[in-house]
């Protein structure tokens, strides 16, 4: 009976890791659009409620419809429990899970995959544009 619980207790554990939590929201303002639309995005942690500032680049695969250019897009920042939120965190590449490919409204990290964005606002363009949509951030300041 012992065993049993224990197996059922790392199970849980284990559920409970790979779950994803929400960690602060990234506020990103898209530029023109010129096969890559730059942005710049700020990050705000949740809990400390310290920012951190990213450039960034949006790009579709193939010909896919673009996002709009000039607009501001709203993302949850989720990640692992275990995912440490120290300053660069989101600097990484994202792309659309496979799972979604057709209908992305979330992008995950490639270098740090307990990391995703979900988006939030999105009121005046077709959600298919995220399905082949590629992102990419780097840290350009972040607090001392």
């Amino acid at each position: 009976m012992l065993a049993l619980s224990l197996s059922i207790g790392t199970t849980a554990g284990l559920a409970a890791a790979s779950k994803l939590e929400h960690v602060g929201d990234l506020i990103c303002t898209v530029g023109d659009q010129t096969p890559k639309a730059g942005m710049i995005c700020v990050f705000r942690n949740k809990n400390t409620g310290l920012e951190e500032t990213y450039q960034g680049s949006l790009s579709n695969a193939g010909g896919a419809k673009s996002v709009t250019p000039k607009r501001t897009l709203l993302w949850s920042v989720n990640a692992k429990p275990t995912v440490e939120l120290k300053p660069g965190v989101l600097a990484q590449r994202y792309e659309a899970p496979e799972s979604e490919q057709n209908n992305a409204k979330s992008v995950e990290g490639e270098v740090k995959p307990g990391v995703s964005l979900s988006l939030i606002t999105d009121k005046n363009d077709d959600l298919s544009a995220l399905a082949t949509l590629s992102m990419e951030l780097k840290l350009i300041s972040a607090p001392t």
